[in-house]
């Protein structure tokens, strides 16, 4: 997320000097959600999100890179007599009455391709919403700044297929993969990211296209610079690969599955024959084959907190990739270690070390887990004829209570 995360960080600090932060004392006779209605909101704990209070229905609705989408869906047509009644600058005659029954709303110009244009409440012009640029553009100038705390006190629409970044529980699912039923589920259907726990969709793709696991790769800077583009410089789960090294398709599978890491996982899918939009698109299909509607992937390694599910559709994907004799046996190696040949020529041994220790004291027969700011700590595992899945868990201890628990034999 971090492009986009960027983008409106700086939005809401241009914002934040004309109109603040929201004050709780404020909402004491009014709800929030009918305070801001037709408002933009930045979210100021989470990347500075933007946000659009919808004021037909009081809910929030995600601003972000299909910012055009999303508003387009809210607006209202209007012809193009009625729009000229409203004025795009100061000291045009306005039709006030119109304007005043239209302020805060997203309108789409019925005459001229559905152009859309935002009726701001604070001045009472009209704004054109050209695309997603021009429309986080308007967030900021226009925004008021919230906390998450603030934030989830207005509805979260059940529209989008996205996961609400003021969320502040733990979710999770058992599924009976005996009876097909779930055991346990508590808000299992919460759309939140999958953080690496995307790797065993990515590794049930790459099995698919029937690899040769003694092929020899040879790794390029520009692979090894991937997880840059999501993370910046901040540290993400590696191994010791260096460009110039010729590793066996079968380690990177391992340094994936086992040590979690990123570069392996973006490498397997580009050495698939597929290209990135193509194996993203057979992520996406195969979770439609297992009747997924609230499961989307946008890369392979679980980078982008937009890679998202829900503990139950998970707990039903994770089912599918432990049944694979070889997704499941490899993530139950604790160390490996890769023979790779440098650059130079000369032999190199690179180990992969899986360091979910508490998680394999509970001894899985298969297990993955992942984690992103965004994500929090998440966790998949089959024992016993049971697959969990835990999401958002705020610390080790805590997901492996809620594991402790799940595993336990039902009374």
């Amino acid at each position: 997320m971090k492009k986009i995360g960027l983008i409106v960080i700086a939005l809401y600090f241009l914002a934040l000097p004309i109109y603040g932060f929201a004050s709780q004392s404020s909402t004491t006779s009014v709800s929030l959600a009918d305070k801001y209605a037709g408002r933009f909101l930045l979210q100021v704990q989470s990347y500075g999100r933007a946000w659009y209070i919808n004021p037909t229905d009081r809910n929030r609705y995600y601003l972000g890179a299909d910012a055009t989408t999303t508003i387009t869906n809210l607006g209202m047509g209007i012809s193009n007599k009625d729009l000229q009644k409203i004025p795009t600058k100061k000291g045009i005659k306005a039709d006030q009455k119109l304007v005043n029954r239209l302020k805060g709303k997203i309108l789409l110009q019925v005459q001229d391709k559905g152009q859309a244009w935002y009726v701001n409440p604070l001045d009472g012009l009209r704004y054109q919403l050209s695309d997603a640029s021009t429309t986080l553009n308007l967030a900021g100038k226009f925004s008021q700044g919230v906390t998450d705390a603030q934030l989830r006190q207005i509805p979260m629409n059940q529209k989008q297929l996205t996961f609400d970044s003021a969320f502040n529980d733990i979710a999770y699912a058992a599924l009976d993969t005996t009876q097909g039923n779930y055991t346990a589920n508590y808000l299992g259907d919460q759309i939140l990211p999958l953080a690496s726990m995307t790797k065993l969709m990515t590794a049930m793709v790459f099995y698919d296209t029937n690899p040769d696991w003694q092929k020899q790769i040879t790794v390029t800077q520009a692979q090894l610079d991937y997880p840059k583009y999501y993370a910046g410089d901040d540290e993400t789960s590696e191994v010791g690969l260096k460009a110039g090294d010729q590793v066996k398709i079968e380690d990177l599978w391992t340094a994936m599955l086992v040590a979690s890491s990123n570069q392996s996982a973006a490498i397997l899918a580009e050495a698939s024959g597929l290209s990135k939009a193509d194996f993203v698109n057979q992520m996406n299909a195969k979770a439609k084959e297992l009747g997924l509607t609230k499961t989307n992937f946008v890369d392979a390694s679980g980078l982008d907190c937009n890679n998202i599910s829900t503990p139950k559709e998970y707990a039903k994907v994770a089912q599918s990739a432990f049944s694979n004799p070889k997704i499941a046996t490899t993530t139950r190696i604790t160390a490996y270690d890769i023979q790779a040949v440098s650059a130079s020529g000369t032999n190199r041994t690179i180990p992969v070390v899986n360091r979910n220790y508490s998680l394999l004291a509970f001894q899985p027969e298969a297990s993955k887990t992942g984690y992103l700011i965004e994500a929090q700590r998440n966790a998949s595992l089959i024992k016993g004829g049971k697959v969990i899945v835990i999401m958002h868990a705020h610390s080790l201890p805590e997901r492996n209570k809620i594991i402790k628990k799940l595993l336990a034999p039902q009374p």
